[in-house]
């Protein structure tokens, strides 16, 4: 933007009543109960471009959904990475087949 024109839209705004457009406007007061900070990750396009897709589908910006997605898995229990020597005698017994004679 070159400095004539914003020298004319500083003159505008000095001079034009502007507090019709924000009567409906209401404040806002609720804030967050936990200070957010912002985190960048490097995404192939390709992925990006499939997030954003699955976003559009939801009519949600990208960054919410990735968001909601972080969320969901860190507050998820991990599954346990050990499987009992019951479970696993007890899952063998039950998907054995006869063998071929």
């Amino acid at each position: 933007m070159n400095q004539d024109k914003i020298d004319r839209l500083r003159d505008h705004y000095d001079t034009t009543d502007v507090a019709g457009h924000f009567s409906d406007a209401t404040l806002q007061t609720d804030t967050a109960s936990e200070v957010l900070v912002s985190s960048s990750i490097r995404l192939p396009q390709s992925l990006m471009n499939q997030v954003r897709a699955q976003a559009a589908e939801l009519e949600i910006p990208a960054t919410t959904l990735m968001r909601q997605w972080i969320i969901e898995r860190a507050t998820t229990p991990a599954a346990p990475a050990s499987v009992s020597v019951a479970d696993l005698q007890r899952f063998i017994a039950e998907h054995a087949r006869p063998l071929a004679s």
